[in-house]
């Protein structure tokens, strides 16, 4: 590690304001409380919570929700979700109303997803829609409701939602030297594509 950058006691002074820097017995006080943090260095590193969040329980991730402000959090999350959506509240908390911030919120429930701008497809002004690859990943109506939830959440008031497109891949029976079939079904607005 960069000793600029590490857990050292310069490093700790070098952070003290320069009202406080000036005065000797605020200098010596800072000496003695920065040293005092160095050799705890290990108790120290558990206060740190950002790099926690995969390991900690999900009453603890409930509570930390709500301390971090994470309005959109919902109880029903799976355990997957829950970390992934604190792990990233800040970010959205940052890029709130952008295209970053979508993407930020549906990633936590479905990782590959796509936002795809309306000039990106030849659409209406400030239109946008969404390509969801499934993987592994489940699908059901309360998923779904969820992404509307979180996309009219985390969109700016402008922008219109046109389409959502889930894809998933499975097999099927050989067919010549193909294993996969695809085709499109096509309900309410939503594409489900099998690949």
């Amino acid at each position: 590690m960069n000793k600029s950058h590490g857990f050292t006691k310069e490093n700790l002074l070098r952070s003290l304001p320069p009202g406080l820097a000036n005065d000797p017995r605020m200098v010596a006080l800072a000496e003695a409380i920065a040293g005092l943090l160095v050799q705890q260095k290990e108790e120290t590193g558990r206060l740190s919570i950002y790099p926690q969040i995969g390991k900690l329980d999900e009453a603890l991730l409930d509570i930390l929700a709500h301390d971090f402000k994470v309005d959109w959090w919902d109880s029903d999350y799976t355990l997957t979700e829950k970390r992934r959506t604190l792990q990233t509240s800040w970010q959205v908390h940052k890029t709130l109303g952008t295209k970053a911030a979508v993407q930020k919120a549906i990633t936590a429930i479905f990782p590959n997803t796509t936002i795809e701008e309306w000039f990106e497809y030849g659409g209406q002004p400030y239109h946008f829609r969404l390509s969801i690859e499934l993987g592994g990943e489940h699908l059901d109506r309360e998923k779904q409701a969820r992404v509307l939830e979180r996309v009219s959440y985390y969109k700016n008031l402008r922008s219109h939602l046109d389409s959502v497109s889930y894809a998933t891949k499975f097999d099927t029976v050989p067919f010549g030297n193909h294993r996969t079939a695809a085709f499109w079904l096509k309900t309410a607005g939503f594409d489900l594509r099998f690949l």
